[in-house]
């Protein structure tokens, strides 16, 4: 699934990241790669999510969203 598709309040773990390499690259710099653990915080206009990571928020654009994948992670509290 990709982030737009995940619902407010799922933890989700990222699988994937396919974008370009200088995006991808902000990204990690964010805290978004590979096995990061968050969850959806808020839908935001057009398909973009805010999402928690490490204890930052982080808004992303639709467009960009699409382009990351997920998995849903059962929460442990």
């Amino acid at each position: 699934m990709t982030l737009p598709e995940s619902p407010v309040g799922a933890e989700l773990r990222v699988t994937g990241v396919r974008l370009p390499a200088a995006d991808a690259f902000r990204l990690k710099e964010m805290g978004i790669r590979m096995g990061t653990l968050g969850h959806v915080t808020r839908h935001a206009a057009f398909g973009g999510r805010v999402i928690a990571v490490a204890g930052s928020r982080f808004a992303l654009d639709g467009e960009t969203a699409a382009f990351i994948d997920v998995e849903p992670v059962e929460s442990m509290g």
